[in-house]
C-alpha cells in the first residue's frame, strides 16, 4: 500500500464508526477481575498498545505511536511531551556515567544543550565531530556507547552520508540515533539508511497546525528495549488532545510537505537572485554540501531556508517589513516564518563566516506568488 493511502487510514476503527479514533482521556483503567489486572500488566511489558495506565497513554496515543512506526519502518516508536523530552528520551536510554557520546556538531542548539549540561552532569562524555564525517576511527573511545546525527544539519542544512557512518558506526560496535524532525517520517527515514533510533519533534510537520506539542523516538532492532523500559519507568507520554491532532495531522502530512518543499525550494531559488544575497542554503540547490546524497537519500526538501545576508544590508529591518512572514520560534506549521539565526554559534567545526548572523524562513502553504511579493515589497521599504 502507497504511504499516502496509509495516511487516510491510520487508526480507522470497526464500522459503523468514526472516521478519525476518538479522544481518550483516562488515569486509571478498570478491571473486573484480578486476573484481567494481572494479565493486563504482564502484556504491556511487550505490546506498546495495552491500554493499562494514562502513564503508558490512552488509545488515542497508541493509535498515533502505530501510525509513526508504520511511516519510520520501525520496530516500536514511543511519544513524549516535547521534541527536546524525545531527545532526551531517546538518549538516555543508552547511556551511563562513564560513557561516551559522539554528537554531530551542526546539531540543533537546544540538543547541544541538553547534551553539555545535564548529559555531562550526570557524568557523560561528549565530542562533537564534523558533519562530513564517515569514518570514526579518531573519534571513538573505549568508553564510547552511542552516535548522534541530524541531517540535514539545524539552520544550515549540511547533509551527512548516514549508511556509511552507520555501517562504521556499527562496525564499532555503536548504536546510531538520528533527529529527523526535517524529514518528518515523510522525507526520510533514517532506520532505513542505518540507524537504531529516529528521533522527531512532531511539534512541527507531524502536528503542522502550530497548535500541539509532541516528540516521537522509534527504535528497531536492540535498541528496543531499552526505550521501551527507559519511557515506562520516567512516565513519559503525551495528552490525548495532542495526540488526535497529531493523527489529524497525518491525513495532510503528504500533502503539506510537497507544497511546503514547493515553496521553500521556489524561495530559495528566488534569493539567489537578489543583489542583497551572499548566500542561500537550502539542500536542494545543486551547489549545497551533500545535496547529491540528499537527492540519492530523500524524497524531497521541506519549506526551511537560511539567507546570508550581504554586510551592507539591514536583514533585521527587511524582516521587520515583512507582512505575510511572522517572526516567531518553531516552524513546520502553515504559517510562513523568518527569524535571525547563527548556524556556527557554539560549533567546534564552524565556518569560514564564523557566528555571523543569517535569516531562516520557513515557507508556508500561502501562494508562492504571494509570499515573493511580500519579500519584495519588503526589500523595497527595508
Amino acid at each position: 500500500m502507497n504511504r499516502e493511502t496509509m495516511l487516510m487510514h491510520f487508526g480507522r476503527t470497526q464500522t459503523p464508526g468514526p472516521a478519525n479514533p476518538p479522544i481518550v482521556r483516562a488515569s486509571t483503567v478498570l478491571h473486573d477481575t484480578v486476573q484481567s489486572y494481572r494479565e493486563t500488566k504482564a502484556a504491556r511489558d511487550t505490546n506498546d498498545r495495552v491500554l493499562s495506565y494514562g502513564r503508558r497513554g490512552t488509545t488515542t496515543a497508541h493509535e498515533l505511536s502505530a501510525a509513526l512506526c508504520a511511516l519510520e519502518e520501525a520496530e516500536a516508536c514511543f511519544l513524549f511531551p516535547t521534541g527536546v523530552a524525545a531527545i532526551a528520551g531517546g538518549l538516555m536510554p543508552y547511556l551511563a556515567s562513564g560513557d561516551h557520546l559522539l554528537v554531530v556538531d551542526t546539531i540543533f542548539p537546544a540538543t547541544r544543550s541538553f547534551c553539555d549540561t545535564v548529559l555531562a552532569r550526570y557524568g557523560v562524555e561528549i565530542d562533537y565531530i564534523p558533519w562530513n564525517t564517515t569514518d570514526l576511527s579518531e573519534y571513538v573511545k573505549p568508553n564510547t556507547r552511542l552516535v548522534l546525527t541530524e541531517s540535514p544539519a539545524s539552520q544550515s542544512y549540511e547533509v551527512m552520508d548516514l549508511p556509511a557512518l552507520c555501517k562504521n558506526a556499527h562496525d564499532h560496535g555503536l548504536i546510531v540515533a538520528a533527529d529527523n524532525t526535517y524529514g518528518s517520517s515523510w522525507l526520510y527515514r533514517p532506520l532505513q539508511l542505518g540507524c537504531d533510533v529516529s528521533i522527531i519533534a512532531g511539534t512541527k510537520y507531524i502536528g503542522g497546525h502550530a497548535d500541539s506539542m509532541m516528540g516521537a523516538v522509534a527504535a528497531r532492532g536492540p535498541a528496543v528495549d531499552a526505550l521501551r523500559k527507559h519511557t515506562a519507568t520516567t512516565g513519559q507520554t503525551i495528552s490525548p488532545d495532542d495526540a488526535y491532532a497529531c493523527i489529524r495531522g497525518l491525513r495532510t502530512l503528504g500533502l503539506r510537505m510537497e507544497r511546503h518543499g514547493e515553496n521553500g525550494l521556489a524561495l530559495a531559488q528566488w534569493f539567489q537572485g537578489r543583489c542583497e544575497v551572499s548566500q542561500v542554503l537550502h539542500p536542494g540547490l545543486p551547489d549545497h554540501p551533500g545535496a547529491g546524497i540528499w537527492a540519492r537519500d530523500a524524497s524531497g526538501t521541506n519549506g526551511l531556508l537560511t539567507v546570508d545576508f550581504c554586510d551592507w544590508f539591514d536583514a533585521e529591518r527587511f524582516v521587520d517589513h515583512l507582512q505575510l512572514f511572522s517572526i516567531g520560534s518553531s516552524w513546520g506549521g502553515f504559517e510562513s516564518l523568518a527569524m535571525p539565526c547563527t548556524p556556527d554559534n557554539g560549533r567546534a567545526f564552524g565556518s569560514d563566516a564564523g557566528a555571523r548572523a543569517m535569516i531562516r524562513f520557513h515557507a508556508g502553504l500561502e501562494h508562492v506568488d504571494d509570499l515573493i511579493a511580500d519579500l519584495e515589497q519588503s526589500f523595497c521599504n527595508a
